[in-house]
């Protein structure tokens, strides 16, 4: 990235909004590698395809989420699916489960990404 480069604050349509930023590298039947990822946090493999993100302190109010999945070899993800539980904010924490285009559980495989987004506000606006 160019040391040149202008940065804009966003406009959004919620106060207060906090973006938490991850990326997992798959390993396929282990925990993934959190290559980015905020501080506190833990990454789990719960079982195939399902990992679990819990906070060590209470992260907000959750809004919404995006992701995407990526891969050495674009084509090993084409067809995939991710979906994720409802916020637990009892534990702070968020369940997400991978599937493969045949509508089965499937795992993070080495050189396999999933792009996390969590937005939470910090308060219940």
């Amino acid at each position: 990235m160019s040391a040149n480069t202008d940065f804009f604050p966003p406009k959004v349509t919620e106060p207060e909004l906090r973006e938490h930023l991850f990326r997992l590298l798959g390993t396929g039947a282990a925990h993934p590698v959190a290559e980015v990822a905020p501080g506190g946090v833990t990454i789990t493999r719960t079982g195939v395809g399902t990992f679990r993100i819990t906070y060590d302190r209470n992260p907000g109010v959750f809004v919404n989420w995006s992701k995407d999945l990526g891969a050495a070899t674009p084509g090993d993800v084409k067809g995939h699916t991710v979906v994720r539980d409802t916020w637990d904010a009892d534990n702070k924490r968020l369940d997400i489960a991978l599937f493969n285009a045949a509508e089965a559980a499937d795992e993070l495989n080495a050189t396999e990404y999933l792009d996390i987004v969590l937005r939470f506000k910090e308060t219940d606006v």
